[in-house]
């Protein structure tokens, strides 16, 4: 067995071993260099977060490389590589347009995949065409066009439940932070968790709370999503695309209610649920990748609107004609209102389900 075989058998899934292994093997040394992970998804019909989330298996098998670059957003050309997210910065200076930028995750920041050395030998001179190319483009045409369809962007990565289960001690230094320009944030939160402990004691009260909770974080990961973090009995999660995060919370709300069905009126968990989406910031907190900003915020304040077994959206979401659709797929009743939130100054228009 030689080494690719070896590191692919990590894997441990013969199927997703030989996709790597003919990947590799068959490649030629100008695809490997920087690999069309999406491209090859669309081409073999397999979904593109599947073949990502192959790949990024894959850095941690030794098999391949990840490359993060930082492309000044006037001219398209590279101000930083970095292998790892701890050598990033909030702010980047292009020599050739002269001006200082904010760099956007999902934005101005792409992440290529390479094979690894171990592997497979990469020559040289692929990195020196690839890095002549930006040069005359942006000499010749003012711009390198790096964006394509298939481009993966470092909010991919990290937005990835996989990319942080993995790489979760990749953070980025603790005087820095990263934009993005756009997720949807899930707050949960229990109906008078105080008094379920007060009742049943914190031994059993918590053992329902982490039935909950597993049944929260199987729907945000079966919908494309991250949860971040606890806060106490809430949850927080974080999805780059609006329609998975308004599926995981309706079906979040059915799973609990077809959990509890089973369950003693004493031992039920009542849950509310809140969304809404913006730009935020990425920072490393307590160790691990954290969202901050007025998104988050307002989406915390989202869910305390919310009463048990609802789930409360701004306009923002509901403007989403796919989000439309699929509410409709529920249910034929929704509630609008005008809702006053805590440190807002305008009243925020609100939508709720109920379930």
């Amino acid at each position: 067995m030689g080494l690719l075989e070896e590191r692919a058998a990590h894997f441990g899934e013969q199927e997703t071993a030989e996709i790597v292994i003919e990947l590799v093997n068959t490649g030629r040394d100008e695809d490997l260099f920087h690999i069309d992970v999406y491209g090859i998804a669309d081409k073999w019909s397999i979904e593109r977060k599947v073949m990502l989330d192959i790949f990024i298996k894959g850095v941690k098998h030794g098999i391949f490389t990840m490359q993060w670059e930082f492309h000044c957003p006037s001219c398209g050309g590279v101000a930083r590589e970095i292998l790892k997210l701890d050598e990033s910065s909030r702010e980047d200076h292009c020599p050739i347009c002269v001006i200082d930028f904010n760099n956007q995750l999902d934005q101005n920041i792409e992440v290529f995949f390479s094979v690894s050395p171990d592997i497979r030998v990469i020559p040289i001179h692929f990195k020196k065409e690839y890095n002549n190319e930006i040069i005359h483009d942006i000499t010749h045409n003012k711009r390198y066009e790096w964006r394509k369809s298939t481009t993966i962007y470092g909010a991919d990565c990290l937005n990835n439940a996989i990319f942080r289960s993995l790489f979760g001690d990749d953070t980025l230094p603790l005087d820095q932070s990263l934009e993005m320009s756009f997720v949807t944030l899930l707050f949960t939160d229990i109906r008078e968790s105080t008094a379920l402990y007060e009742r049943l004691g914190d031994v059993a009260a918590f053992k329902l709370v982490k039935e909950h909770f597993d049944i929260i974080f199987k729907e945000i990961l079966k919908n494309n999503g991250v949860p971040v973090k606890t806060i106490g009995d809430a949850v927080m999660g974080v999805f780059s695309n609006e329609l998975e995060c308004l599926k995981a919370a309706i079906e979040t709300q059915l799973r609990l209610k077809e959990f509890y069905n089973e369950k003693d009126d004493g031992e039920i968990i009542e849950v509310k649920i809140g969304l809404h989406s913006g730009p935020v910031i990425v920072v490393t907190l307590n160790g691990k990748i954290d969202y901050f900003g007025s998104t988050v915020n307002l989406a915390a304040r989202v869910q305390g609107k919310a009463l048990p077994n609802e789930v409360v959206f701004t306009e923002k979401i509901f403007n989403n004609v796919q989000n439309q659709k699929l509410l409709k797929g529920y249910t034929d009743t929704l509630h609008r209102s005008l809702a006053t939130l805590k440190g807002i100054e305008n009243e925020v228009e609100l939508y709720k389900i109920k379930l």
